[in-house]
This record gives structure tokens, C-alpha cells and sequence, in this order.
């Protein structure tokens, strides 16, 4: 990798790169990075550090969001287990029947 940010040598570039890919979200970025990451020999418990950092990241403010709602709002949100599907479809789907998705759902972003 080109040192492409003075100040930052190429392993350095490397695991943040990692960590923003993984805070991110982005499984095609993530991917490359580990590969270039790896050809460079950079070793794996540093790459499992970034990932971590990364993540760490990117959960708090999912984090800060549920404590603020259950202020305001009395909900449970910081004690409740994860949600295994969209919130929408499971508040409609109700006796096996046939449930229409609403422009609330396909707001959601689920699939």
C-alpha cells in the first residue's frame, strides 16, 4: 500500500482502514483490506484489534440511543435481547395469515 497520508506508515493506513471498514459496515472493503493487509504481513492479533476497535465504534451509538429512549421513553431497550427480524413484520404477522408489507416496513429498510 502507498503511503498515501504522511504521518502514517502503510500498516498504520492498513488498520484503520480495517476498523472504518468494519464500523462501517462494508463487507466488500473489509475484504479487500484484510487481503492487502495479509500480503503485507501484518499480523492477525493486530487485525483482530482494528476489527474490534471498529466495531466498538460503531456500536456506541446504538448504544448511547438505547439509554436515551429508555429515559424518555420507559422502554427496555438496553436490557432486551436482540431482535431476530424486523420489528414492522413481526408487530402485523399475527395467526399465520397473509401479511402485506406497509410503506412503514419497507421504510425500516428490512428485506
Amino acid at each position: 500500500m502507498k503511503d498515501r497520508f504522511r504521518g502514517l506508515d502503510a500498516q498504520t493506513q492498513l488498520l484503520v482502514a480495517l476498523g472504518a471498514a468494519v464500523a462501517a459496515g462494508c463487507i466488500p472493503c473489509l475484504e479487500n483490506i484484510v487481503g492487502t493487509a495479509r500480503d503485507e504481513g501484518i499480523d492477525e492479533k493486530k487485525l483482530r484489534a482494528a476489527a474490534r476497535i471498529g466495531q466498538f465504534v460503531k456500536d456506541q451509538p446504538a448504544n448511547h440511543m438505547k439509554a436515551a429512549a429508555d429515559r424518555l421513553l420507559g422502554t427496555h431497550l438496553q436490557s432486551a435481547p436482540a431482535a431476530g427480524g424486523c420489528p414492522m413484520e413481526a408487530a402485523g404477522a399475527g395467526g399465520g395469515a397473509d401479511v402485506k408489507r406497509t410503506d412503514a416496513q419497507d421504510a425500516c429498510g428490512c428485506t
